[in-house]
């Protein structure tokens, strides 16, 4: 996969669940940088459980490992691209561009969703955003 060939180490983080059936989820996070702000956001995407076993909380799960592993490194923004349905249940809302800019033009721009992992509420990031260049497609958007 090219996330993970073309990505360097300190901007992906890989989270999977894992049983005797073998891999049943993962979630990735990769590096977004708005250089006109301090922050540091990681993009929660893509996320996946195998079909036969969804609706059991694994992703869910996954996620919400995934959220607490980026605040414990001190990531003070995660964002995605997905059903808010799903993602509310974890701290996800929606947003729009001018709040955070997303990589490229959305074919559901309600399904940008957002979230601080600070205690600070979430407002604008500022600048142009650079994304991992594995993600540079119009496919995932």
């Amino acid at each position: 996969m090219d996330l993970f060939e073309k990505t360097p180490g300190d901007d992906l983080r890989a989270f999977t669940c894992r049983d005797d059936d073998g891999l049943a989820g993962c979630v990735m996070a990769s590096r977004l940088r708005y250089p006109e702000d301090n922050r540091t956001v990681f993009l929660l995407a893509p996320v996946a459980v195998e079909t036969g076993r969804q609706r059991r909380g694994i992703g869910r799960k996954l996620l919400r490992i995934g959220l607490d592993d980026l605040r414990r490194r001190g990531v003070d923004v995660a964002l995605t691209y997905g059903d808010p349905a799903c993602y509310d249940k974890v701290g996800f809302a929606p947003i729009t561009d001018n709040l955070a800019r997303a990589p490229l033009a959305l074919q559901f721009p309600h399904g940008w969703l957002g979230q601080s992992l600070t205690e600070r509420p979430l407002d604008r990031l500022r600048g142009p955003l650079c994304w991992v260049e594995a993600l540079n497609s119009p496919a995932y958007w």
